[in-house]
């Protein structure tokens, strides 16, 4: 009875992570189409004027810190997954 419910735990621990990674990887997609948003705004408004330099550069670091910010849930809660799993190995082992 204990190994079932061992097994059990075990496997709501992986749906608990599912959720959370999916949670971070929407996430992730925002961040990446807000950083396309913001570089093709950036080119395109630069390219026909309404833009000067010190604008288009604000703007692409805006880009690359929406993009970095919006990484980051993802990256450490993938590597909290790849933990759990050693862990779940070691405990088969």
């Amino acid at each position: 009875m204990a190994g079932k419910m061992d097994r059990d735990v075990m496997y709501l621990e992986i749906e608990k992570s599912r959720i959370e990674r999916e949670k971070s990887k929407l996430v992730l997609d925002k961040s990446l189409l807000l950083y396309f948003v913001f570089m093709v705004v950036g080119v395109i408004g630069f390219v026909f004027g309404y833009l000067d330099n010190v604008m288009l550069n604000v703007m692409i670091i805006v880009g690359i810190m929406i993009l970095v910010i919006g990484s980051v849930p993802y990256l450490v809660i993938v590597s909290k997954e790849e933990k759990k799993i050693k862990e779940y190995l070691g405990k088969l082992k």
